[in-house]
């Protein structure tokens, strides 16, 4: 793709001067810089080279942490004329700011907000998992702790621009703080392939965040402007805002449904990471069906504030530590359900020899016995009709691939990229996800074709119905996480039924009659319903989180995991459809998740 040089732009030659733009003002710095630029060369919109000399700006420090750079004024094309429809370019001035040198490390969140929802700890790594809303209560409250005016009221979630605190960049100046002068597809110019030399992306990535300012800055000393994490920015997102959008520090939209994202991520494609390329996320999203470990924030600050509040000794202000309660203890074993009396073999997840590996037992959670010990992560396994093979995702790359073994673990081999696999009724093909959608693979000839509309991006965990003829698979495409059954021949969508809930869910799994549909709820509870949205019944109960559900053989149980919080350790459980929901817990040693159950032994 070309970058977006077809337009002019322009930027200071001393990046460190707080101009405050208005359109006169905006006008003589055009003709300044100009003058400049003919008189001293100054080249500041040429694509930066592969490898450029990064100019020293005006550091300040965090009181909480963190360094911050000053970015002085300037003007840019902002967009991609080869990009996305959402990409159109046009010129925008900003207003000089301050902008964190790195993404907001585990670290720092840590101290400040006194807990860390990132799913894999490292104390150097970027924090992840972030909803928008975590990253602008980070924001309010470093301002709390520094004396300085918070920027969100968060009653309404609005942005007071005039305010001396910290917040998030507006989509525009994250753009021009990534490019620093660059008119190419990245920060630091067209070549794709010196881009691993300034960010953690997929494959280099090894399939997770990395320790932040590893990588080459920008010219403007910038770290991790590319990839490792996306970037939370404080606009709504709109696909036509940039056709009118304000000339001089727009904010974006006023409403909105999804706040936007930049940068890319560890598990990004170069496209994404792409300077203009815009991504967008409910700002309160929930991981408890799709995890977004990739999703974190820097924080901006204006250079020239208009509100301030005064604090008699900030520095002395200790912070105010966020906890959650202590998670309620896992319920102890009870219930109708005896052990002794089940049948057949269960087959999960589990972590208890040092790593996820996928093990077997008996129902009756005897005869453990672990199937896989590659190097990575192993997950999501799924008998096969008949019992004989076992389809399963692992992360030997980094990234996720299915694979298939036999009942025993022997013959592993790879299938396909792409993860949550799940059989057809006769075994001979398989509905998965890959890249966010959904596809169908024959396994004998290997064709593979899309089997929801294109537009789908955002779905997970399909399942086939019991005859074959239709799939149900959680999607985020209409807003919240709802389950919808297509016709596994309608790509187009046109006989798709959203699936009637009260509330968001996901990981739908079909009942033996395909009349029901088994599911989870975002606040953990697993529910059932019949496909004509009739009979709902709350099935699980309690303060703890359940998930990932499966009917018994017989369909006369559920097997679940449940956990005292999402960092677990997850139980596998058992319970009658039809019973008191009272359950028994079938594992105890370390943490079992995923499970699926055979009829037999």
């Amino acid at each position: 793709m070309a970058g977006i040089g077809e337009g002019s732009s322009s930027y200071p030659c001393h990046p460190c001067d707080p101009w405050f733009f208005d359109e006169a003002t905006m006008f003589r710095l055009v003709v300044v810089v100009l003058l400049i630029t003919m008189a001293a060369g100054c080249r500041r919109s040429d694509p930066a080279p592969p490898h450029v000399n990064v100019e020293s700006l005006p550091v300040i420090q965090s009181k909480a942490g963190g360094e911050l750079i000053l970015l002085s004024a300037g003007t840019f094309t902002m967009g991609d004329s080869a990009g996305r429809e959402d990409e159109t370019p046009h010129e925008v001035g900003v207003s000089a700011f301050y902008l964190d040198k790195l993404p907001v490390t585990q670290e720092l969140y840590t101290k400040v907000m006194g807990v860390n929802p990132s799913k894999r700890k490292d104390p150097k790594c970027p924090v992840e998992k972030t909803q928008w809303t975590d990253a602008v209560r980070f924001c309010n409250k470093v301002s709390e702790l520094e004396g300085l005016a918070p920027c969100y009221n968060l009653d309404t979630w609005e942005c007071d621009f005039a305010a001396d605190g910290y917040r998030l960049p507006t989509e525009a100046e994250w753009e021009y703080a990534c490019r620093a002068g660059s008119t190419g597809k990245y920060g630091f110019g067209d070549d794709e392939k010196e881009l691993p030399k300034y960010a953690w992306l997929k494959p280099h990535s090894l399939g997770k965040t990395q320790p932040v300012g590893q990588k080459s800055p920008n010219r403007w000393g910038l770290f991790d402007m590319h990839g490792n994490v996306w970037q939370w920015c404080n606009d709504w997102h709109s696909d036509t805002y940039y056709k009118g959008s304000p000339k001089v520090n727009p904010h974006g939209p006023t409403t909105g449904k999804m706040r936007v994202l930049r940068g890319g991520a560890w598990d990004s494609t170069p496209e994404k990471c792409r300077v203009a390329y815009r991504n967008k996320e409910f700002p309160a999203f929930t991981d408890a069906c799709f995890g977004a470990d990739s999703y974190g924030f820097r924080r901006a600050k204006n250079a020239t504030p208009s509100r301030a509040v005064s604090a008699a000794n900030p520095a002395d202000k200790k912070p105010v530590v966020e906890k959650k309660p202590d998670p309620p203890k896992l319920p102890p074993t009870s219930g109708k359900v005896d052990l002794a009396t089940l049948k057949g073999t269960i087959v999960f997840s589990s972590d208890r020899s040092g790593s996820m590996k996928i093990w077997t037992m008996h129902a009756s959670g005897k005869n453990a016995k672990q199937l896989t010990k590659s190097a990575g992560a192993d997950a999501d396994p799924r008998f096969s009709p008949d019992g004989k093979r076992i389809l399963y995702t692992t992360l030997r790359g980094g990234f996720p691939e299915i694979w298939l073994m036999n009942r025993d673990g022997s013959e592993p081999k790879l299938v396909t990229k792409g993860s949550q696999g799940s059989w057809a009724p006769d075994g001979k093909s398989i509905v998965f996800i890959n890249d966010n959608q959904t596809f169908v693979r024959e396994l004998a000839t290997g064709k593979e074709r899309l089997v929801i509309p294109k537009t789908w991006e955002r779905c997970g965990v399909p399942s086939f119905s019991p005859d074959g003829k239709r799939v149900a698979v959680a999607s985020r495409h209409l807003g919240d996480i709802r389950i919808f059954l297509l016709g596994i021949n309608d790509k187009e969508g046109k006989e798709t039924v959203q699936l009637e809930t009260e509330e968001a869910c996901c990981t739908p799994v079909w009942s033996m009659d395909g009349k029901k549909i088994l599911y989870q709820t975002v606040n953990g509870h697993i529910h059932e319903v019949g496909i004509d949205g009739k009979s709902p019944d709350q099935l699980t109960f309690g303060a703890d989180i359940q998930h990932d559900a499966r009917y018994s053989p017989d369909g006369t149980m559920i097997i679940f995991c449940r956990a005292p919080n999402a960092d677990g350790p997850w139980q596998i459980c058992v319970q009658r459809v039809n019973g008191d929901e009272e359950f028994v817990a079938i594992t105890k040693e370390g943490s079992n998740q995923l499970p699926d159950w055979h009829g037999e032994e």
